[in-house]
């Protein structure tokens, strides 16, 4: 991802010195730090100006036909499976949709009547891509109901679309009561998590769910580094680096488990990723983890520790060992 961004300022080089310079920010923290305030500039600049694309969330971009379809089908089960419920129904909030509704559209054919998709940012989009998605699914049983005219995004029947506007301003004003309130990847981006998540409890209804799953990673910001060099960064710098473009927040595991405890839900924590492991778990508690696997990760924390930001040393090296989790509130 940093590579990507890099390529405006890159171009400017010829091939041979723009392999250089990259490799040199990328391998040096000090000038990767100095192109993100830089890169924030810029996304601060775009907002003021009204320009809300962007790449993130540009999901099926260069996917098969097949893997689009697999992706939106593996999203879907996997939150019925996090709820433990068998469908969706009643009225949906799903937060950063990203380039495509197929979700939406598998959460509708399910038993919602309506979901209000919502996202601060305009994701850049492959028409042609998805008009081929959209058309796939149309054939399922069921879809062909979903649209009103030709498949494609304008003509999903049940689908209410709040573009440029933040989770945080969408659920603090709403006077819509949600029966799900569900999210994957979104909530490390918000500029304010904890506070859209109790804005989100007000916005459930009784006996409704949120269900949240969540990336504590740094998102590739210092990819070849210490899985936490992110943490390393003072709290000043780390907002300059980051507050207009939504990189991540650096809210972690025991931020979330803490508002839950503290919140009127009941609900419960599941680890998904932990810190330095390649692959990802089935959502469990930290006790469930193959031993090994939680010694591995427990290794990797405690060889940074002492050099991270105050604000998390304090923190217990489990907690510094969870790199993903999810979050179910029942209200």
């Amino acid at each position: 991802m940093i590579l990507v961004r890099f390529q405006p300022l890159l171009n400017l080089f010829p091939t041979g010195k723009k392999m250089t310079l990259r490799k040199i920010i990328k391998n040096n923290t000090k000038l990767t730090c100095a192109w993100y305030v830089f890169e924030n500039w810029l996304a601060g600049y775009r907002l003021k100006k009204g320009n809300l694309k962007t790449t993130s969330g540009s999901r099926h971009s260069g996917m098969s036909l097949e893997d689009s379809v697999n992706y939106i089908d593996k999203v879907f089960a996997d939150y019925l499976d996090y709820g433990k419920i068998h469908n969706f129904y009643g009225t949906v909030a799903e937060i950063g949709p990203g380039d495509n509704f197929g979700v939406a559209l598998c959460i509708l054919n399910s038993g919602a009547q309506s979901v209000h998709a919502i996202d601060r940012w305009k994701p850049i989009k492959n028409l042609n891509e998805q008009k081929r998605i959209y058309q796939k699914l149309s054939h399922r049983v069921g879809f062909e109901k979903l649209f009103d005219g030709t498949p494609n995004e304008d003509n999903i029947q049940g689908l209410v679309y709040h573009q440029g506007v933040s989770a945080e301003q969408f659920f603090k004003q709403t006077n819509v009561k949600f029966d799900f309130i569900i999210s994957r990847a979104v909530m490390e981006h918000l500029f304010d998590p904890l506070e859209a998540l109790t804005s989100m409890a007000n916005a459930l209804k009784p006996g409704g769910m949120m269900i949240h799953r969540i990336d504590l990673r740094d998102h590739g910001m210092f990819s070849g580094h210490h899985p936490l060099t992110h943490l390393m960064i003072n709290e000043k710098l780390w907002k300059i680096m980051t507050n207009k473009s939504g990189r991540p927040n650096r809210i972690l595991a025991p931020h979330y488990k803490n508002w839950l405890n503290s919140n009127e839900l009941s609900g419960d924590f599941f680890i998904t990723r932990l810190t330095g492991i390649t692959e990802e778990i089935t959502p469990q508690k930290w006790e469930q983890i193959p031993y090994e696997m939680r010694e591995e990760s427990l290794k990797i924390v405690k060889s940074i520790k002492h050099k991270i930001s105050s604000q998390y040393q304090n923190m217990k090296n489990s907690d510094l060992s969870i790199a993903g989790c999810v979050l179910i509130g029942k209200k």
